[in-house]
């Protein structure tokens, strides 16, 4: 059995909701680590994003994906929404100044037109509106997803690698900027879901709760202080692995 990320509760193997929280796990049991890890894309072949073990391309849908329904839905109903608001307010134009020739062609006021247009319009644009909203929030939905299944495989990876963690392990493992791997360790950090230390080699890494270790391998900082010289040694840990990616080491 094996346990919800969110909740804890019990789960078989293979299940992919949770039937307490109904929590989505985005990731099958992986044979060789035993953990329920996402998958993600790595060099073209599908691979566990705790292990680096090869699954199969349909045992789970690869992290790089995850939330890219709601993305791309996000992206289409803005677009639509520009459409709907560029289309009612030229088609309100239009109808507007038919209307105004017709009224006056009736010796009508012309006022009859604007208005007619003007009332077109508005609807058109409260329909932007809408649409609008509409795509932020499947964008932000999007976002989500992708930081609930980035977060599930993280602490897989942490099962996998007795509990410790660094950024740039993250950023590799998961296909991640650097930037994101930090947000996304920083805010299981500030939920309690994990610990930043200093290790030995003056490094950053986190340790994970309930994630069996062998020794203590580094220094605790406290959450609550920001520490200017702890994002010094971020930013070194970010410089090298940048450095490492240009010289094809990583």
């Amino acid at each position: 059995m094996k346990q919800c990320t969110v909740c804890g509760a019990p789960m078989p193997p293979n299940e992919l909701i949770c039937g307490h929280c109904g929590r989505a796990h985005y990731g099958a049991t992986c044979e060789r680590c035993g953990q329920s890890a996402p998958t993600v894309v790595r060099g073209g072949t599908v691979v566990c994003s705790a292990c680096g073990a090869t699954r199969g391309p349909l045992s789970a849908v690869p992290l790089n994906l995850v939330g890219s329904a709601h993305r791309v839905g996000g992206v289409l109903t803005g677009v639509l929404a520009w459409a709907v608001l560029l289309g009612g307010v030229a088609f309100g134009g239009i109808v507007g100044v038919v209307v105004a020739l017709v009224a006056a062609a009736l010796s009508v006021s012309a006022w009859v037109g604007f208005g007619t247009g003007v009332v077109i319009g508005g609807v058109a644009a409260l329909a932007a509106l809408l649409l609008l909203s509409a795509s932020r929030r499947l964008q932000a939905r999007g976002v989500e997803v992708k930081d609930s299944a980035s977060e599930q495989a993280i602490l897989a990876m942490a099962a996998a690698r007795k509990g410790v963690l660094t950024t740039a392990e993250v950023a590799h493992n998961l296909q991640l900027p650097l930037r994101d791997a930090d947000r996304l360790l920083s805010s299981m950090g500030e939920r309690g879901r994990a610990q930043l230390e200093v290790n030995a080699e003056g490094l950053l890494q986190y340790t994970f709760r309930g994630v069996s270790q062998d020794e203590r391998t580094g220094i605790r900082v406290a959450p609550s202080d920001p520490g200017a010289e702890a994002r010094a040694r971020v930013d070194e840990e970010f410089a090298e692995m940048a450095a490492k990616r240009r010289e094809g080491r990583l």
